[in-house]
Parts: structure tokens; sequence; C-alpha cells
């Protein structure tokens, strides 16, 4: 869990910028990419350990499927698994199609919603799996 949440803390700070100081430095916008990255490999790493620790690893494919059979096996509630899907997507846009990546989008979401259903995702793993 130490690199989700050291990703996370560098996530953050990049969103805690004021937004012009955050656009105007192209270092900014590649940090919160690689972090949002970071995060959500790291969360499908997880995933994969717990299936694999519960003989349900059988057949996932994707990063999506990860999380959706953490939701389906109760490790996750079903609005966080949705929500880190969506990450899923984006950080398939951010690897492999960057040149359509909307950095103002990323920075809003990142200040929103987005690295609360991370945090999130973390602390119900630790609280269904681990019994933090």
């Amino acid at each position: 869990m130490g690199n989700i949440k050291k990703s996370i803390n560098v996530a953050e700070s990049m969103a805690s910028l004021p937004y012009d100081e955050f656009m105007g430095d192209l270092r900014n916008r590649y940090t919160l990419r690689l972090a949002i990255l970071e995060i959500v490999e790291a969360a499908v790493s997880i995933g994969l350990h717990i299936l694999r620790e519960k003989q349900e690893a059988e057949k996932i494919e994707s990063y999506s499927e990860t999380i959706e059979k953490l939701v389906e096996i109760g490790v996750v509630s079903a609005e966080v698994g949705d929500e880190v899907v969506k990450l899923v997507g984006l950080r398939n846009l951010i690897a492999h199609r960057y040149w359509e990546v909307d950095d103002s989008r990323i920075y809003r979401e990142a200040r929103g919603s987005g690295l609360e259903i991370i945090k999130r995702f973390v602390r119900e793993v630790e609280e269904r799996v681990l019994g933090d």
C-alpha cells in the first residue's frame, strides 16, 4: 500500500497548485499524469494480489476486469469500483493516446473526486482484506 499512498501524495501536491501555476509548467502536468498512472497500476496490482490469494484471478484479462472482480467478491464497493474503472480508462488514455490528454480536465478531476475515490479504494481494501 505504500506505493499507492506515495503516488496519491504526489498527485495531491500537483492538484493543490493554483490552476495557472499547474498549467504553466509542463513538468507539473507530466508529474500528475505519471502519478495517475502509478496510482491505477498500484491499485490493479493490489487487486491482482488479493484475487490470486483468493484463487479468483483466473480469466482476468484487463485492469478493468480486476477491479470489477474485486467488486464482485466484496473487496470494494460498487461505487468505488465503478469510479476506479473510470480511472483505468484515464490511465489508458494517458498511456496510449497522450496527444489527446486534456491536462486541465485531469487537474479538475484530481481536485474533485478523483483522488478521493482512490483513498476510499485504499480504505476499503485495508478494512475488508487487511483488517486495519
